[in-house]
């Protein structure tokens, strides 16, 4: 979950951060974007709920978000995939996108503040118990991400070439 989940906020915050400088790039990439974003998210969503002892007992994990950082964390990717969603849409509806982009980024660094959180609370193994995990989460996953909206940005500039 938390590297699926990852590369889709770096992905994110690359092509918001692409638009943000106003970059010339077709609306289809951030459209496609936004859906590998979300195929991603999905992904990984799916994949914490089955990593839980018991799967049909997942809806209770939000329960505890007062203390508990994973609950914070289920809470919020499906609020950070509703927002993408939405950016999304308005890409494809040509409406205007850039406070929906910048609180789908916004969401996506919250994401990682509770991921890293997560791992950085298991006082059990001491390499995760240190207050730079969060950070070391957001580095990956920007690397992660920025390695998918390359890869993307190259698929459509092979497409318009050719």
């Amino acid at each position: 979950m938390a590297t699926l989940a990852g590369a889709a906020q770096g992905l994110l915050l690359a092509l918001v951060g692409m638009e943000l400088v106003g970059s010339a790039a077709p609306t289809l990439l951030y459209e496609v974007g936004a859906l590998v974003v979300l195929t991603l998210g999905a992904i990984g969503l799916a994949a914490s709920t089955f990593h839980l002892g018991h799967p049909l007992r997942a809806w209770r994990a939000v329960a505890m978000w007062r203390t508990s950082w994973l609950s914070r964390e289920v809470i919020v990717l499906p609020v950070f995939m509703a927002v993408v969603l939405a950016w999304g849409l308005a890409h494809w509806a040509h409406a205007p996108t850039r406070l929906l982009g910048l609180a789908a980024a916004l969401l996506a660094l919250v994401l990682y503040l509770c991921t890293g959180m997560i791992y950085g609370a298991v006082k059990a193994i001491r390499e995760w118990a240190h207050p730079i995990t969060p950070i070391n989460y957001l580095v990956l996953g920007l690397a992660s991400g920025l390695l998918l909206a390359a890869a993307l940005a190259a698929a459509f500039r092979s497409q318009a070439a050719g």
